[in-house]
């Protein structure tokens, strides 16, 4: 099974114990796929990957000189954040937007997409954790992601900046909940929000989970993540609170 353009790899593994990843960080999608019928500007929305997470990701690893895996191919392939079994897995519709190259697909196509892109990656990502466990023993794990300020089907826009997800090791997530409030007093955080973990987080569920690692799953809404001054900002105040949860021993 190739690897080949699933993944990028970046930074080395320093003295922090710490690991970054991003599941949704590009809008690859090969040339054959034809933007699996799509307009070319929805491939830039949050639909097609998560904006700014990659950038935030790489700022991140940078930050602590430490490893970043991030996924290159578009969530709209094939999702490597969701189970199998779940109709969002291949979405036929996201967000309300029909995706014509994935209505109808065969389980042949569908297990295509699986083989060629969700399963190297995720053997991939497997890989790299296990090169972290083997450096560190028991690093600290940091899933990535961004959300949009108002879903197409919503009414209301999401009054969080920052989510935290947590289904399998709420006292790291509640002590950096702690944390990001002393660094950005006031501010609305999302405490299994915008999304819940506990109902999926599949990449945590699969590699993690069974590993008992220390986590965090982090959303931060894309608009605060349009600009480089604005994914600098978030970096200094996410670093901070990662810092300050590491220096207390809670992982």
């Amino acid at each position: 099974m190739s690897f080949d353009n699933v993944f990028d790899a970046f930074g080395g593994f320093g003295e922090t114990p710490v690991f970054f990843f991003c599941d949704h960080a590009t809008a690859t999608i090969p040339r054959e796929f034809h933007n699996l019928g799509l307009d070319e500007r929805f491939l830039r929305t949050h639909i097609a990957l998560d904006i700014g997470a990659k950038d935030l990701t790489l700022s991140l690893a940078e930050a602590f000189r430490a490893r970043a895996v991030c996924s290159d191919f578009s969530r709209l392939l094939v999702d490597p954040n969701r189970a199998m079994d779940r109709d969002d897995h291949i979405p036929a519709v996201s967000d309300g937007i029909k995706i014509p190259g994935n209505v109808g697909l065969s389980a042949v196509e569908r297990e295509e997409r699986i083989q060629r892109f969700f399963e190297p990656y995720h053997l991939a990502l497997a890989e790299e954790i296990d090169t972290a466990r083997r450096i560190y023993g028991n690093p600290l794990v940091v899933s990535i992601h961004s959300f949009t300020p108002r879903l197409h089907t919503d009414k209301e826009d999401r009054p969080w900046r920052i989510g935290v997800l947590w289904a399998h090791d709420e006292p790291t997530a509640r002590a950096f909940i702690t944390a990001l409030q002393g660094h950005d007093p006031g501010q609305p955080i999302g405490n299994n929000a915008p999304y819940d973990a506990r109902g999926f987080n599949y990449t945590i569920d699969r590699h993690i989970k069974p590993l008992k690692l220390p986590h965090l799953t982090l959303e931060v809404r894309q608009d605060l993540l349009l600009t480089g001054a604005g994914v600098a900002a978030m970096s200094r105040l996410l670093a901070a609170a990662i810092g300050d949860l590491m220096e207390r021993e809670t992982v």
